[in-house]
């Protein structure tokens, strides 16, 4: 008669060792203190001087986007007529001003830049 396996226990894995590689494979970040790259002063300035560029750019869009609501508002309460594009175009004290109101894009140019 033939001998079967024991399937009373489950089958076990080998065990794994804890190797840096192991753990760097399951996703968990190593500990980086003593691994710092030489020029990490001027990491950290230059990282600092991005954060700061970044805020003012932010600050600025959402100025930017301010003075456009307030732009399309004062150009819907002028009652101007579209043209037959569907732009809106109005030429005023050297600004021309054109509103694509279906794309909500707004274009200001001053006299002095369509010469160039």
């Amino acid at each position: 008669m033939a001998r079967t396996k024991d399937r009373s226990k489950p089958p076990q894995s080998p065990p794994q060792e804890a190797t840096s590689l192991n753990e760097a494979t399951t996703g968990e970040q190593l500990d980086l203190l003593d691994v710092g790259p030489e020029n990490s002063k001027e990491i950290v300035k230059q990282a600092k001087h991005y954060k700061t560029a970044l805020s003012r750019r932010i600050e600025a869009l959402q100025e930017e986007v301010t003075a456009k609501e307030k732009l399309k508002a004062l150009i819907k309460e002028a009652n101007l007529k579209p043209m037959d594009d569907g732009k809106i175009r109005v030429h005023v004290n050297g600004y021309t001003i054109t509103v694509t109101p279906r794309d909500e894009l707004i274009q200001v140019k001053e006299d002095e830049e369509q010469e160039e």
